[in-house]
């Protein structure tokens, strides 16, 4: 191999590697882990449609996700940009809170984030028109709507739900009810089921409580940076307690709803995750006001929420 050979290779080796890390910082930036939040209620909108027909169109299903995880993405690096007043001061960071510091650690510009949140709204929004385009169900652009200010006006002013303490209610309806009616919507063009809201509840719960347990360690930075977050308002000792309730909550009402019979008896499947919830919960009132103690819970209750989402949506589609 000749010198120039050997000096292409190694360039081609250093643009492959290069590139390979500017991918690795973008998933970081786009914190793609928590796109759990967002696959989960779209898989299960999708799982009713299929146990109430027996039919799923694959394509619409694909797109689905595809818009889901796109705003979601938007959402989270709007959010980075946005919340920076509260991230610059937060010492308490970890990979579930604080952000995904590519701005603090001056990785990534702000204005780079600002433009990848504005493009992923944007691949999101196309997405959903495509859809729109295919099943002529124009429900589907309040849903579209409803769902991109929800993510931007999470931190954005000049709404910023979360310094208003409407966070939690936020999360609770854009990755609950909202991504569990448009998935069904796509695949069945309409929203008259039942079952739509009511499953809907436990993991709506459930992804709150990630949030909720989140701002235990960031409640000190938000309470600087005028973050009213229910932590911040409540305080931790209460808050825990809501905590525990809401856990225990999310099994209740999946447990009421089969008893009623109106969902079928494999819908209890999720149950099993129980043992996970009950060490969360005891780990979390032992440490709840401490910070790098607190964390196993925090990776317990996302958990908790993604493994009880997908089981929940896989025994409606087995049912």
């Amino acid at each position: 191999m000749t010198d120039v050979s050997i000096h292409l290779a190694a360039q081609d080796e250093q643009i492959q590697s290069s590139f390979i890390q500017k991918v690795q910082i973008w998933i970081f930036a786009l914190r793609a882990p928590f796109f759990t939040a967002s696959i989960v209620p779209l898989l299960l909108g999708m799982a009713i449609a299929y146990y109430e027909t027996a039919t799923f169109d694959f394509i619409l299903g694909l797109l689905t996700l595809v818009a889901g995880v796109s705003i979601h993405a938007g959402t989270n690096l709007a959010n980075d940009y946005y919340d920076r007043s509260t991230d610059d001061i937060n010492e308490y960071y970890s990979q579930f809170n604080g952000g995904s510091r590519m701005i603090q650690n001056e990785i990534i510009a702000p204005r780079k984030i600002l433009i990848a949140s504005i493009l992923s709204y944007i691949i999101g929004s196309i997405t959903a028109l495509v859809i729109l385009f295919l099943i002529q169900g124009y429900l589907l652009v309040i849903f579209l709507s409803v769902a991109v200010l929800l993510g931007f006006f999470y931190t954005a002013l000049p709404v910023s739900l979360s310094y208003r303490g409407l966070g939690e209610i936020a999360v609770f309806v854009g990755f609950g009810p909202l991504g569990v009616f448009s998935a069904y919507y796509i695949q069945m063009g309409h929203v008259n089921s039942s079952a739509l809201l009511l499953a809907s509840i436990p993991i709506a719960i459930l992804i709150s409580l990630v949030l909720f347990l989140n701002e235990f360690q960031d409640s000190e930075a938000d309470a600087k940076a005028g973050k009213n977050t229910l932590v911040v308002a409540l305080g931790k000792k209460k808050s825990i307690k809501i905590y525990s309730i809401g856990m225990i909550l999310a099994y209740i009402t999946l447990i009421i709803f089969v008893a009623l019979s109106w969902f079928p008896i494999i819908t209890l499947l999720p149950i099993i995750t129980v043992p996970v919830a009950i060490k969360a919960v005891t780990h979390a009132n032992e440490n709840y006001d401490k910070i790098k103690e607190l964390l196993p819970a925090n990776g317990q209750t996302i958990l908790i929420h993604f493994v009880f989402g997908v089981l929940f949506a896989l025994s409606f589609a087995i049912a």
